[in-house]
């Protein structure tokens, strides 16, 4: 089987290929550079023996995801993480965030219809339950107002693929997880984002490693030891 994973040379998305070459799938990654390094090709090369097959390509560009997807009509699948995702960031540059996470799922999803093509994946997140009133939050939460814009294009992507699969025979599933850390066990993939990062824990092991001065903490009356 062949699946096209979106985002596929960021953090989560290179794991998720590791994981489906080396239960033999066929991966195809389109990504479009913007917060991940072409050098994860290799390290995803070194630990499956496998190098995918890799496009660079702009999601926001109709007519080039078009093009992709009429030359891939053997797709069996499609596992969308391609999206900006920082919540801060999101909240000092809301429009960055509306453009590029929506009109990249709209075209995709735009070009599955086209092209007859039936199964998905959406990368949500657990800010569409926003601020959970009982702890641990599970899927009974129910979904609250975003408390950012981020939170809100994930909100909004599920409403698009829901209102899409009223009308089109799509399979879909909405995939909200929240933040996941870690890197694989070769070391050869991570997280490892271009600039500053925007989660925790990368720059808490910048900070270690010396790429980072000091790591600054908001707050002392936490329960956290």
């Amino acid at each position: 089987m062949k699946i096209l994973v979106t985002g596929g040379l960021g953090f989560i998305g290179s794991h998720t290929v590791v994981e489906l070459q080396n239960k033999e799938y066929d991966v195809v990654i389109i990504d479009d550079l913007s917060n991940a390094s072409i050098e994860v090709l290799d390290g995803i090369e070194s630990i499956t023996g496998k190098r995918p097959e890799f496009v660079e390509l702009d999601l926001r560009d109709k007519h080039l995801v078009y093009e992709f997807f009429k030359s891939n009509k053997d797709l069996d699948g499609i596992i969308h993480f391609a999206a900006s995702k920082a919540v801060g960031e999101s909240m000092q540059d809301p429009m960055k965030y509306y453009e590029n996470n929506f009109f990249s799922l709209i075209n995709v999803l735009s070009a599955m219809q086209e092209y007859g093509l039936d199964k998905i994946i959406f990368s949500s997140s657990c800010t569409v339950y926003g601020q959970g009133e009982v702890m641990p939050i599970t899927e009974n939460e129910s979904i609250k107002s975003a408390l950012s814009p981020y939170g809100n294009t994930k909100q909004v992507g599920e409403e698009i693929i829901i209102d899409l699969a009223k009308v089109y025979p799509l399979n879909a599933i909405l995939l909200r997880y929240f933040n996941p850390i870690g890197a694989h066990e070769s070391v050869m993939i991570g997280e490892s984002p271009l600039g500053v990062p925007y989660n925790l824990i990368p720059y808490i092991t910048q900070t270690a490693v010396g790429v980072r001065e000091f790591l600054s903490i908001y707050g002392d009356d936490y329960d956290t030891p």
